[in-house]
């Protein structure tokens, strides 16, 4: 249950408090919103008032009860505000249109073969332009656009990235202004996260996450990232990178697929080169979606990959249960749904063999809801959360970069 709170300096928090009551449990009529949330009714009135002016939430049906006169319910305006979400990486950029329920109403997608920073920012103004200039949007609020890049990255407080996307991946971007070069042309809030830490917002926001207060989120993309919320909250980490479990030191033998001088898990999962050992095999795959054909058609050499990866990632899973006792951990990223279901229904029972007997059972694990969009999904939803999510440093005083949503 979220329970809001009287006492001063908590009306961007409440007001967070009272539109995420109506997001998860609408549509819902103010008294419930009152029941649910431990407000006075004049509080909730006051702050719906506020919703419904902003078109950020609108009425709905009316519902009659037993006695007295029927009460209007409130749900979320879909319509009300828009996001931008783009996800980066050296072999694509993806941008899709969210509006304020989640739902995706535009998807572009261009593939890149590691660009220069000049040539990705020409790229991904190009593509919110288009985003933002289709006759759905119109005059609407936009929140701002997210970005999702290839971690581990260093944001300062401005939410300025001095980057640090993997100079050996990515030679020309060590240490490159995004959000600055990106607010250079672009008028509306800009967000820089880990694609990883993005996909799990997503996740909390509007996915498998979404009615979960603690989970662990791995995230499939060039290789392993993830990330981490506990008590409904994204935890992020001294240098905002937690969830790296992609860097993870092989427990056992290394990777086939491995070629560098530190052996990590993450390369067993990097796409590049995991195509490019299946292609010594004869096998060419060129896309994601392809891995689950090979999946279905049992192949052999596809097969042995995978349950390498199970072993890799249930001795990543066991440290991380035992660090932090996680009860969920959610599968997303690139690859296709039917691999993760197999690896989620394969992990539980692997990392019982490796347990102590005192310990308590393996995880549940869930398979994300977002699809290969996850980091996209992600990325868009953090200008989202950022203005409404009811995350506690919002109680903090003077914190401007955590208020109301502004007016329109």
């Amino acid at each position: 249950m979220l329970t809001g709170t009287n006492l001063t300096y908590t009306k961007a928090y409440n007001f967070r408090i009272v539109f995420e009551t109506i997001r998860l449990q609408g549509p819902i009529s103010r008294a419930d919103v009152a029941r649910r949330t431990s407000l006075t009714a004049q509080t909730v009135s006051n702050i719906v008032n506020r919703l419904l002016e902003r078109n950020f939430v609108q009425e709905g049906k009316k519902l009659q009860k037993k006695r007295g006169a029927p009460s209007t319910t409130l749900e979320v305006n879909p319509d009300g505000a828009f996001s931008v979400g783009l996800d980066f990486n050296r072999d694509h950029l993806t941008g899709i249109l969210v509006d304020l329920a989640g739902n995706v109403k535009t998807k572009i997608f261009h593939e890149v073969d590691t660009p220069s920073p000049e040539e990705a920012i020409k790229l991904m103004v190009s593509v919110v332009r288009q985003l933002t200039s289709t006759p759905e949007v119109g005059d609407a609020y936009i929140c701002g656009v997210g970005v999702g890049l290839p971690g581990p990255l260093d944001i300062n407080k401005n939410n300025e990235v001095s980057n640090t996307i993997n100079p050996k991946a990515f030679p020309n971007w060590n240490h490159v202004p995004i959000g600055k070069m990106l607010k250079e042309h672009i008028a509306v809030p800009i967000f820089i996260e880990n694609n990883a830490s993005a996909a799990t917002i997503g996740e909390k926001w509007y996915g498998a996450g979404k009615n979960i207060s603690n989970f662990a989120y791995a995230f499939f993309g060039a290789g392993l990232g993830g990330g981490l919320v506990l008590k409904g909250n994204l935890y992020e980490g001294q240098n905002q990178n937690s969830g790296e479990f992609g860097y993870f030191p092989f427990m056992g033998e290394k990777s086939p697929i491995s070629d560098s001088d530190h052996p990590h898990v993450g390369e067993h999962f990097n796409l590049t080169k995991l195509y490019q050992w299946l292609r010594e095999s004869d096998i060419i795959v060129k896309r994601p979606e392809e891995l689950g054909n090979l999946f279905l058609d049992k192949n052999p050499v596809f097969l042995n990959w995978l349950q390498l990866a199970k072993q890799y990632l249930a001795s990543v899973f066991i440290v991380t249960q035992y660090m932090i006792d996680i009860e969920v951990i959610i599968l997303g990223g690139r690859l296709p749904h039917i691999i993760f279901e197999d690896i989620a229904n394969d992990l539980p029972g692997i990392m019982t063999s490796l347990r102590n007997d005192f310990k308590t059972p393996a995880p549940i694990f869930k398979c994300g809801t977002a699809g290969v969009d996850a980091a996209a999904l992600g990325a868009a939803t953090l200008p989202i959360f950022d203005l409404f999510a009811a995350q506690t440093d919002v109680l903090i005083k003077n914190n401007s970069s955590k208020e109301e949503a502004p007016k329109k």
